[in-house]
């Protein structure tokens, strides 16, 4: 692992941005996550598909590789500007019990490139309102769609002694441009989250280790996911505790900042499992 000093800011152009934006290599960092529940191809419902005792048995692996750029960053008095690159994929296996030889794999992909910008709002808050585009597919059942959201996030963190005490918030609006029996269309998510990063006593790569926890409160609206054999299952919401573990700042390998990784479980009406993290996602 190679680490880095953390570089000097240099000041640049939208136009230098511009052409810094045609280079980007992106980098993917996956997570994965295991629910019980129904499976949909909707590629903003994974993470929160989950059932209850009702429910068949179904194993729901999904893929969720986020990357992000910096065109420009925001200080004081001046906004920033950061290029977003999400890629979901979902890999089921639904077995009904009752029916005979009745098993549902199921693929599926989406992208949605997008753009956040960062505005600072004074006494460490920053506002990020965000939009993202894309495409999806549902390879087994040959079935393409649009995809889109369009929200806003905020993250404000306070020093308290050796504790870094954070509070984010998201408000989201994510729809597909198509919808079929197994697609909740429309949906929105309200997100809030307080997090406490404390540091280790060592260092890796010359960069200070630290270890967080972490509560999320996800709301949703019109989370309805539908199903073949019973009725639609609505997710109202999902809690989530878990813990991060990272550098300050980001250890690099080469150029590539590592993100921070954690483990977090997720728990509410129809939705139960593990995930594995990259960070306090606000």
């Amino acid at each position: 692992m190679i680490s880095a000093s953390p570089m000097c800011p240099r000041p640049f152009s939208r136009a230098t941005s511009v052409v810094a934006m045609a280079a980007i290599l992106v980098i993917a960092f996956p997570t994965f996550a295991q629910d019980d529940g129904s499976p949909t191809f909707h590629p903003f419902a994974f993470g929160f598909t989950g059932g209850d005792s009702a429910t068949p048995d179904t194993e729901v692996y999904d893929l969720r590789i986020p990357a992000s750029f910096k065109i420009f960053t925001a200080d004081d008095d001046d906004w920033g500007l950061r290029l977003r690159f999400v890629v979901y994929a979902g890999v089921y296996n639904f077995t009904v019990e009752d029916a005979i030889d009745f098993n549902y794999k199921f693929q599926s992909l989406a992208a949605t490139p997008g753009v956040e910008f960062l505005v600072p709002a004074g006494k460490g808050w920053i506002l990020k309102p965000f939009a993202e585009i894309g495409y999806g597919r549902d390879f087994d059942n040959d079935l393409g769609y649009g995809v889109w959201s369009v929200g806003i996030r905020t993250i404000a963190t306070w020093p308290v002694k050796k504790w870094d005490l954070s509070f984010g918030t998201k408000v989201d609006y994510l729809s597909t441009f198509t919808s079929t029996d197994a697609v909740a269309s429309d949906l929105g998510e309200i997100r809030l989250g307080f997090d406490a990063r404390h540091p280790l006593p060592f260092t890796i790569g010359g960069n200070r280790a630290d270890l967080s926890g972490y509560f999320i409160r996800r709301q949703y609206i019109d989370a309805i996911i539908g199903r073949d054999e019973s009725e639609p299952l609505e997710i109202q919401y999902t809690n989530e505790v878990g813990f991060t573990f990272g550098t300050t700042p980001k250890v690099k390998l080469w150029f590539i900042p590592l993100p921070r990784i954690g483990i977090g479980y997720r728990f509410g009406p129809h939705v139960k499992g593990f995930r594995l993290n990259f960070g306090f996602p606000f």
